[in-house]
């Protein structure tokens, strides 16, 4: 889908309209409460700082705190924002495994002290030698095909290519790939939340619902690419370099706050919450 830039840029405008935190630049983009003016120091290229913006006390639609990472991690493990996803995981599996031509393979992870962990496909349970010979990074695509096996996005056929892949790869064939989830950074997040705005106008257009305009697979966006080195040498660094972080970004966060809100099935991690690789 192309779009142009025009459309992209009202989009952007409206969507951080949308957001309750835009109305002027005085009032932070994921609060929504009144930013602090810069002091001096942050006016000239801000070589100390003293103040702590409101953006870690920040709170996203699925209610948890971001002040660091560690919240993020409890909050999940806890359950409140993953049990719903691995939930739905498993309803997903169970109907998948009943129309799956490889369900006979459908094999339990069991617990130690009993029950179980879940459920995958075993591939050495094939017992087909030629899976012996696949590099791992073949047997993945492999599992993932099995797994999502329909035989109508994905078929046996589809299977049999990625199985007798020593023959097909020269050849170049087309293979299915349906990942489990999703893991983007802002740079690439971005693009992909316009994306998905921009089909929900297109569906509003047709007369159609736009709420079922969502990503088909959990997607996790996480902002760690925007932060910039203005302060060193300071013990308040961090705090002073986040402000402007949020002073530069203000209309792409409030888009993103937007995004996390408006579609199902996405979670969206705010800046300072840490970063989701290392270069």
């Amino acid at each position: 889908m192309y779009i142009t830039a025009p459309h992209s840029s009202s989009l952007l405008r409206r969507a951080s309209r949308s957001s309750s935190s835009t109305a002027t630049t005085k009032f932070n983009s994921f609060t929504g409460k009144p930013q602090p003016s810069p002091s001096p120091e942050v006016s000239s290229r801000c070589r100390s700082y003293c103040g702590v913006s409101s953006a870690f006390r920040s709170r996203w639609s699925h209610g948890a705190h971001w002040k660091s990472p560690k919240s993020l991690t409890s909050k999940i493990r806890s359950g409140a924002v993953g049990s719903t996803v691995l939930d739905r995981f498993h309803r997903n599996l169970a109907t998948m495994a009943s129309q799956n031509p490889f369900s006979g393979i459908l094999t339990v992870l069991p617990k130690s002290g009993g029950g179980e962990f879940g459920k995958f496909y075993s591939l050495p349970d094939l017992n087909d030698p030629r899976i012996d010979k696949l590099p791992y990074s073949i047997r993945i695509l492999l599992e993932s095909a099995i797994r999502n096996c329909d035989n109508f996005q994905v078929t046996k056929e589809d299977v049999e290519k990625i199985i007798d892949w020593e023959k097909t790869a020269p050849k170049q064939v087309e293979i299915p790939f349906k990942p489990a989830r999703v893991l983007l950074q802002d740079f690439t997040g971005v693009p992909a939340v316009v994306d998905l705005a921009v089909m929900r106008d297109a569906m509003n257009n047709l007369g159609g619902d736009s709420n079922k305009i969502n990503p088909l697979v959990p997607v996790d966006l996480v902002i760690d690419h925007s932060v910039q080195v203005d302060v060193t040498r300071s013990a308040n660094a961090v705090q002073a370099n986040m402000e402007l972080e949020f002073q530069r970004n203000k209309e792409r966060f409030a888009f993103l706050k937007w995004g996390s809100k408006a579609f199902q099935n996405m979670l969206v991690v705010p800046p300072g919450s840490g970063i989701v690789h290392q270069p």
